[in-house]
């Protein structure tokens, strides 16, 4: 069992939480001080006491992102890479098993140079989450920015799952969800988004330490 946590180490971990939610943050459409969207639109680099300001702002009308759930901090305080490997985790998770049922070895060989050996380990790994989807070429370059584009909607919808407003996603966020499948089935890809940031975020936090 793991020990309890420190108030230091919780205070360092909501920080992080906190830099990263800010970082991936609509801040043009969110903040809701005037002078806000004209620096950003200009590319301005904002001093740490702007930075406070507009999290303040973002937060109460949005929510602070420190006081989230587990899985749903955990998606917020990803970084966008690691955000965007998920997304291929689990998009191809969701559709690997109506591809495939029995992966042999050269269509394995394949799958890990289309998609990478992470991303497909995680998928085998998940085939019992899989959803009874129509086939898709998974070897194709369509079905390729069809997984990712899946990927982020399952994304998106576990951040709706847990109520995190839109305005602590990127417009570039939304944009990717918005080209997913429609027909999605929630279960599976709920289950799928969760675990998949988790895997992320977990190596992610074993990098930083």
């Amino acid at each position: 069992m793991r020990a309890p946590r420190s108030d230091g180490e919780a205070i360092s971990n909501a920080a992080k939480v906190r830099k990263a939610a800010l970082l991936s943050a609509d801040m043009l459409t969110a903040a809701r001080w005037d002078g806000t969207a004209p620096l950003l639109a200009d590319g301005a680099i904002l001093s740490p006491r702007l930075h406070r300001r507009l999290f303040t702002e973002i937060a109460e009308a949005h929510g602070d992102p420190a006081t989230f759930p587990d899985t749903a901090r955990r998606l917020m305080s990803t970084s966008p890479d690691g955000r965007a490997k998920a997304a291929i985790r689990a998009g191809l998770a969701y559709h690997l098993a109506a591809f495939c049922p029995a992966v042999d070895r050269p269509t394995l060989a394949k799958l890990r140079a289309a998609y990478g050996e992470e991303a497909v380990a995680f998928a085998l790994g998940h085939t019992h989450l899989s959803a009874a989807t129509p086939p898709l070429d998974l070897l194709s370059e369509q079905a390729r920015h069809v997984v990712e584009a899946d990927g982020w909607s399952m994304l998106a919808l576990l951040a709706e799952e847990y109520r995190i407003s839109a305005a602590w996603r990127s417009a570039g966020w939304r944009n990717m969800a918005g080209n997913g499948s429609a027909s999605l089935l929630k279960g599976p890809a709920l289950a799928l988004a969760a675990a998949a940031v988790e895997e992320v975020a977990s190596l992610q936090e074993g990098a930083g330490r």
